[in-house]
């Protein structure tokens, strides 16, 4: 007889076991009234998008505050580079003023580069003179 109690116990907590198993397994797979797991996943995703939105303009405040720093520092390295108002006097021979003003006076070609200073003096950057001159 007990062998008999025994091997009946024995089956007992195996059915028991199986109908805990089969309880987990229908909790973990249930379907359900799905609608609170719904409105979690639906309120986390306009928070991702809310927060990807977030971070976009952040990003894009940012580097145009970047460029704006880095064009009020070129300017502010270009003032420092002038001369405070100072110019600089060239005392020119009179000799070369003539050459100077035919340069000045015959027509602009394609490819010319003439300078304008401060004074208003202009001048051609490449002046050309015929080799047999040289």
């Amino acid at each position: 007889m007990a062998d008999t109690s025994r091997g009946q116990d024995q089956a007992m907590a195996a059915a028991e076991e199986a109908q805990k198993k089969l309880e987990r397994a229908i909790y973990f797979y249930r379907s359900g009234d799905l609608t609170a797991w719904n409105y979690t996943i639906l309120a986390l995703s306009f928070l991702g998008l809310f927060l990807g939105l977030f971070l976009l303009g952040k990003n894009i405040f940012n580097n145009r505050k970047r460029k704006m720093i880095a064009m009020y520092n070129m300017n502010m390295d270009a003032k420092k580079e002038e001369p405070d108002g100072k110019q600089a006097v060239l005392m020119l021979e009179k000799e070369n003023l003539p050459q100077e003003d035919a340069l000045l006076k015959k027509e602009a070609q394609p490819g010319d580069i003439t300078v304008q200073w401060k004074d208003g003096q202009i001048t051609s950057l490449y002046t050309d003179v015929p080799e047999e001159d040289v």
